[in-house]
């Protein structure tokens, strides 16, 4: 027994070297080295410009506005799809520990007792207790170390998940409170849009009365003060509904906490973002580290298929005492026993099944390989694409400034010009439709680049600071 034990643990010192898992090794950054390769230059950072990385950079210290913190901050504490991430993190986390506590003996204490009379009167009584260990698989081909180390990612890859749920809640709130600021400003402009066509209409109205204005022209005024009437109902809508998505995704019963601006101007966040280069960003967004995380724990699934097809050694054993007197079951008249016994368990045939599960974990792996990669390229076609945006956005957003400059122009030329008896209502009735176009579409403009610079902040991995992952020791056997 002695020379057994001595043998088992030799062999469990020279063959625990050996790795049947697979080296890990990161696949090559399949994407451009550089934004521009795809999208054109971007925009050089102004001097003086904040020239952290966007993952250096902390969601307070982006969002400028004390509205959109507070918005934000609620979305943090009360969204249900936060706290059900959080969740699947602490179960992940549990099925780790169950698979790390494999790697240890189980030790369970337990106690016996009986108690018989015979039909002659004689009574007999005996009682035990002691230790006991089940079952210990005494792991010589890593079988559990791989098991344990595939959960332990599975666990690092829904904290990643984790982290890509903060960050995009955090730009979905802040972009959902721009859309409901965005109309809030428009149904103010309908309303004085409202207010003015009016105004022209009696204007029009009065002239008609003293026969000056045709009839044509109160038509047309009327047909331009229900239209603005129309505009005005439907913001007031969809403000509402602005307002419905805001409490579903910030996860609370009203607003009535959170402080609404109705100018886009207001909403400031910050205008420059360092860029970096892909390799600086992309492999430290959540979303890639996480299924980095799940191409490792492919890796260890394989190891753990491979160990299959060799032995298995287990111990069992026990510690305990026994007596007649339940009074005397510890002390020295009571009779000890210790007991230890291996068992060893050698495959021999199971219609191919382990060859079925490692064939399977192999596909995993390259399953994963394949989700690493196109997690990357959606990464840098995000990135690209806010980049692309960012650059025709304030283009787009200048020259509609100015448009907006020519449409207030040309209306207020034409109304003096219809007062001054020159000019027929329909040319004040074009230059209203054009001038409120043209407001309204820069106010929407001004929210697409708000919320540009919102993703992104987002694509390039920007709401959470970087913190080190911690070491999970694995236990020694």
């Amino acid at each position: 027994m002695k020379k057994f034990a001595t043998l088992m643990v030799a062999s469990a010192l020279m063959i625990s070297g050996c790795a049947l898992a697979p080296t890990y090794k990161r696949p090559e950054n399949i994407t451009a080295a550089e934004w521009s390769s795809m999208q054109g230059e971007t925009a050089p950072q102004k001097k003086g410009a904040d020239q952290r990385l966007a993952t250096d950079i902390p969601w307070q210290d982006f969002f400028q506005s004390p509205a959109l913190k507070t918005v934000i901050q609620t979305a943090l504490t009360h969204n249900p799809d936060l706290k059900s991430a959080g969740l699947t993190v602490q179960k992940t986390q549990a099925i780790y520990h169950i698979e790390r506590s494999k790697l240890l003996p189980e030790l369970t204490a337990g106690g016996t007792g009986n108690y018989q009379k015979s039909f002659g009167g004689t009574t007999t009584e005996g009682y035990q207790a002691g230790l006991a260990m089940p079952y210990y698989e005494i792991d010589l081909f890593g079988r559990m170390k791989n098991l344990s180390q595939s959960a332990l990612n599975q666990y690092l890859a829904t904290r990643q998940a984790q982290k890509s749920v903060t960050i995009s809640l955090i730009a979905q709130s802040a972009t959902a409170y721009l859309q409901l600021t965005s109309d809030l400003q428009t149904l103010a402009l309908s309303k004085e849009s409202l207010d003015t066509r009016q105004q022209a209409y009696d204007l029009v109205d009065k002239g008609y009365q003293n026969g000056i204005s045709t009839r044509q022209d109160l038509a047309q005024a009327r047909i331009a003060l229900e239209s603005s009437r129309v505009n005005t109902i439907l913001y007031t809508r969809l403000v509402q509904l602005d307002k419905n998505a805001l409490v579903t995704i910030l996860g609370i019963q009203g607003l009535s906490e959170i402080p609404i601006t109705a100018q886009l101007d207001e909403a400031a966040v910050l205008s420059d973002i360092p860029v970096g280069l892909p390799s600086q960003v992309l492999l430290n967004r959540p979303d890639i580290l996480g299924a980095e995380y799940a191409l490792k724990a492919a890796g260890a699934n394989i190891g753990a298929a491979r160990a299959a097809f060799y032995p298995r050694i287990a111990l069992t054993g026990s510690l305990g005492y026994s007596s007649t007197d339940l009074g005397h079951l510890v002390s020295s008249s009571s009779a000890g026993t210790l007991g230890i016994g291996p068992s060893i368990s050698i495959p021999i045939f199971n219609g191919g099944r382990n060859k079925a599960m490692l064939k399977a974990a192999k596909i995993d792996q390259k399953m994963a390989v394949v989700t690493y990669e196109k997690t990357l390229h959606q990464a840098f076609k995000e990135v690209a694409d806010a980049l692309a945006a960012r650059k025709t956005l304030g283009q787009q957003l200048e020259a509609q400034g100015m448009l907006v400059q020519a449409s207030q122009e040309a209306y207020d030329l034409s109304m003096k010009r219809y007062t001054e008896g020159i000019d027929s209502f329909l040319s004040v009735l074009d230059a209203q439709r054009s001038l409120f176009a043209s407001q309204s579409a820069e106010i929407d403009l001004q929210r697409q680049e708000l919320a540009n610079r919102i993703s992104l902040y987002k694509v390039l991995g920007g709401g959470i600071t970087p913190e080190a992952e911690p070491e999970t020791p694995e236990p020694q056997v």
